[in-house]
């Protein structure tokens, strides 16, 4: 009886302890999911609203992460989307966000957003699409445990607010603001067009003056540094010159009439 009484008694205690260490980070502790540090996106718009329209999925994970799939994308829609206009509003609608198990040691997740803007008068209007995918394979450890939950749902923001921004200054960089309300583009700084420093910006002359005035009067100096001509003695052959002589080099000429001697007879007899 003592022997069969142990026994049990160690049975009891070794599934227990499997049960523990099965979910054994129930007592963790994690941190919030923050996105402060990233940079704020300021858009036209007065106000921003945050809907969350994802569908309950009977088997997601989602409830069991110490941090839900939503409450991270509003985390992020609240601390990242700025509203820095005077007027219109935004809303960020979220459509999609769950956790999934989709193996022995493999769980999912899926996050799909939209960004919608409008003026004050609905006439001018845009959106965007985010979607993203996760998969975590977590090995020889369970899938569904909090920290592997609060791992993958952590990876999936990182992937989201790169392909949000993204899509943010790919489709409505016409919304976009600085800090103070200006507008990043049509009329903002970005399309300023500046002149030299401590000058007031100036359009741009349409034909090039500066240049062409720099070579004529670089063509004119010239012609003024070059030397005159020097008349020259009138010439035997040419009294009146001729139109090349200006620019070739002097020639030698045939001596005066009289200069010349025949050889005389004697000296021609004694050879």
């Amino acid at each position: 009886m003592r022997v069969r009484y142990w026994t049990g008694l160690s049975a009891l205690v070794l599934s227990l302890g499997v049960a523990a260490c099965s979910d054994g980070d129930a007592d963790q502790t994690f941190p919030p999911l923050d996105y402060s540090y990233l940079s704020q996106i300021h858009l036209n718009v007065a106000s921003i609203d945050v809907q969350d329209e994802a569908p309950a999925a009977p088997d997601s994970l989602s409830a069991k992460a110490p941090v839900a799939p939503d409450q991270a994308l509003k985390a992020m829609a609240n601390q990242r989307l700025v509203a820095s206009g005077t007027s219109g509003k935004a809303d960020f609608i979220i459509k999609q966000a769950y956790l999934n198990r989709a193996g022995d040691n493999v769980v999912t997740g899926a996050m799909d957003v939209q960004l919608n803007v409008a003026d004050a008068g609905n006439q001018h209007t845009g959106f965007v699409h985010a979607r993203i995918t996760h998969k975590l394979d977590v090995g020889d450890r369970d899938p569904t445990s909090r920290k592997e939950l609060y791992t993958l749902t952590s990876q999936m923001m990182q992937d989201m607010n790169v392909e949000l921004e993204f899509q943010i200054r790919r489709k409505l960089l016409s919304w976009m603001t600085d800090a103070t309300g200006t507008p990043l583009v049509n009329g903002g700084i970005q399309q300023q067009a500046l002149g030299a420093p401590g000058t007031e910006p100036v359009a741009a002359p349409t034909t090039p003056t500066l240049s062409t005035e720099t070579s004529t009067g670089s063509a004119t100096s010239e012609k003024a540094a070059a030397p005159a001509a020097t008349p020259s003695a009138p010439d035997a052959i040419f009294p009146t010159g001729s139109d090349t002589e200006a620019t070739t080099t002097a020639t030698q000429h045939s001596p005066q009439p009289g200069i010349l001697k025949l050889p005389s007879t004697d000296s021609t007899e004694t050879h």
